[in-house]
Parts: C-alpha cells; sequence; structure tokens
C-alpha cells in the first residue's frame, strides 16, 4: 500500500455499472472524479442525463457517529479514494494478492448486520485505485472503474467554491 501515488489532487474519469438479478442489463453512469486530500472528493455524474449532478464529500477529519451512517459510508468513501485503508479495518477483515503491477484487496464484513447488505468488496489497485466491486447482499453487483488518471497539486477555482458551498451547507 505504501507504494500507491498520494497526489494532492487527483482526477479521473469514471464508469459505474449496477448489476441486479432480475434486470437483464447493468444500469450504467459515467463521470468525473476529483480527490483532493486537503479538502475531500467530488463525483460529477455526467450520464445518462437523468442522472446528471454533482456530489461534494468534504474532507471528514474524525470518524462519524456509528449511527450517522450515511456520513460514515462517505468517509470510507474518502478514505479508499485517499488511500488511507486504516478506517477500511474497523468494519472488515482483508486478503490480498500482490503482482508485479496490481494489489488486489478482498473485504469481507467483521459484523453478521454488515454482510446482510455488503457480501464482500474486492479493491484493484495499480499506481491508483483502479476498481472496486461491491457485492451486495441482495445478490446486486456494484462496480467502478476509475481510469484517465491526472494528478495535480491544486484545484481550480470553481472545484474550491464547490467545497466551500458544501461546507456552508
Amino acid at each position: 500500500m505504501a507504494k500507491l501515488a498520494k497526489p494532492d489532487v487527483l482526477r479521473a474519469v469514471f464508469t459505474q455499472e449496477k448489476s441486479l438479478p432480475d434486470v437483464s442489463r447493468p444500469l450504467q453512469a459515467n463521470g468525473e472524479l476529483v480527490v483532493s486530500l486537503r479538502h475531500g472528493v467530488i463525483l460529477r455524474t455526467l450520464r445518462p442525463d437523468f442522472a446528471k449532478g454533482v456530489k461534494v464529500m468534504p474532507l471528514v477529519r474524525t470518524p462519524p457517529r456509528p449511527s450517522d451512517v450515511e456520513a460514515r459510508i462517505g468517509y470510507l468513501i474518502q478514505s479508499v479514494l485517499a488511500a488511507d485503508y486504516e478506517p477500511l479495518s474497523e468494519l472488515f477483515a482483508a486478503t490480498g494478492e500482490q503482482g508485479p503491477a496490481r494489489l488486489r484487496l478482498r473485504l469481507v464484513p467483521r459484523s453478521d448486520e454488515l454482510r446482510k447488505v455488503i457480501v464482500r468488496i474486492e479493491l484493484t489497485f495499480g499506481e491508483h485505485l483502479e476498481e472496486v466491486r461491491v457485492s451486495e447482499g441482495s445478490g446486486g453487483v456494484i462496480r467502478l472503474a476509475f481510469s484517465g488518471f491526472a494528478a495535480g497539486t491544486a484545484l481550480t477555482a470553481a472545484e474550491l467554491a464547490e467545497f466551500e458551498g458544501a461546507r456552508l451547507r
């Protein structure tokens, strides 16, 4: 894990697919991702048109209360995207495989309660997190693939404004 790049700002594109047991074709969405180690995560869904939107997750510096499920999920997502895997160990047991250019982690929930919702999470890394696959207790599978990585040192003025707006809400 120490070999993974941790730039101040990382931009990427993403494709999300959700397969449901009773639906023949997966639901798909595409967009852009911005991860800032100082500010948090911006997720812009660009397609399909009905799903267009921006989700801004300001950086959470301390773990939220266990009863605040949405905040805890946001905290875990931010942690993974910022290459901080410590918070995952609280909820998941991990096994992994290291290849010459890839690292694969398999996360299994520690609690029976969480296993009802998430059966397992598989993470694939190259220099950055490239794929997340979540197998749900309902039989659905969510796959997020990241590509087109561009590391930087600063956010744009518009991105800073998005974080500021989210912080004030």
